[in-house]
């Protein structure tokens, strides 16, 4: 059987404890100074995104008709799993093709699984790069794909 250990031995203990920690916390933090910076200083320095970054939906414009090609068929609408996506088109002649002229997604419930972008028989929706899309009210986040494609000429 030991014999109790007295209350300086008990100090002692905490103290050399307490010191190799420390010593082991420095030089941690003495090794990670001289390896290399992988912290982007945001918003001075800018990401640059890769081309499977995956941001919010927008419309593509093509360059024959200076437009995007969306025929309004819905297919996006009724295949979207959150159910967010509302098209509406309009003929201008009997003879002319539909064309869409609005686009609303409810991006505070869309998930970007990418299915309206994938089975859009015109290929007209893409995944945008941007990724400082920022909103200040919910009802913001309902956006027309369209008018932003009018507004970014």
């Amino acid at each position: 059987m030991s014999a109790p250990h007295s209350p300086f031995t008990q100090y002692l203990a905490d103290i050399l404890t307490g010191s190799k920690s420390l010593v082991v916390g420095l030089w941690i933090t003495l090794k990670r100074l001289f390896t290399r910076i992988v912290t982007v200083q945001y918003p001075r320095q800018k990401l640059t995104m890769t081309p499977e970054f995956r941001g919010h939906i927008e419309a593509i414009r093509f360059d024959d008709t200076k437009t995007h090609h969306c025929v309004a068929c819905g297919l996006c609408a009724r295949i979207c799993p959150s159910h967010v996506i509302k098209v509406q088109g309009e003929k201008t002649k009997a003879s002319s093709l539909k064309r869409g002229n609005q686009y609303f997604i409810d991006f505070s419930k869309c998930s970007l699984c990418g299915l309206c972008v994938d089975y859009c028989p015109e290929q007209t929706l893409k995944f945008s790069n941007e990724y400082e899309l920022v909103f200040y009210s919910r009802w913001d986040t309902v956006i027309d794909i369209m008018g932003r494609l009018k507004e970014n000429r």
